[in-house]
C-alpha cells in the first residue's frame, strides 16, 4: 500500500504535487510528521532567540562591554537550578573585593 503512494509521488503524474491542505488529505499519514518537524523547527528557534535575550554569554553588539561583568554573583542564569546555595556571596571574598578595588582602568 506504502509502496503504490510511492510510486505515485515519484511517477511523472505526481509533478503537480503540492504540498498544501490536498496533500493532507490525500496523504493523512503527513499529518504527524509535518506537525512534529514544525514543532522541533519552533522550539529550536525558540530556544535560540531565548538564549541570545537572556544568556550573558552570548554577545550580539560587541560595542558594549561584555555581559558577564552585568551578572550579579547571587543571580542565577540558568534554566535549572540544582543547588541553590551554590549563589550565596562569601562574605570574606566580598571584603577583599572591596579592599583590592575594581580592576579596568
Amino acid at each position: 500500500f506504502l509502496s503504490r503512494k510511492i510510486n505515485y509521488i515519484m511517477s511523472a503524474g505526481a509533478r503537480s504535487f503540492g504540498f498544501g491542505l490536498k496533500a493532507f488529505k490525500r496523504f493523512p499519514e503527513l499529518v504527524p510528521l509535518v506537525s512534529i518537524l514544525s514543532a522541533a523547527c519552533l522550539g529550536g528557534t525558540g530556544f535560540i532567540v531565548y538564549s541570545l535575550a537572556t544568556k550573558p554569554d552570548v554577545r550580539v553588539i560587541k560595542s558594549k562591554g561584555p555581559a558577564y561583568e552585568d551578572v550579579n554573583p547571587t543571580e542565577n542564569r540558568k534554566l535549572v537550578q540544582v543547588n541553590k546555595d551554590h549563589y550565596q556571596p562569601i562574605p570574606e571574598l566580598e571584603e577583599l573585593r572591596k579592599e583590592i578595588g575594581h580592576y579596568k582602568p
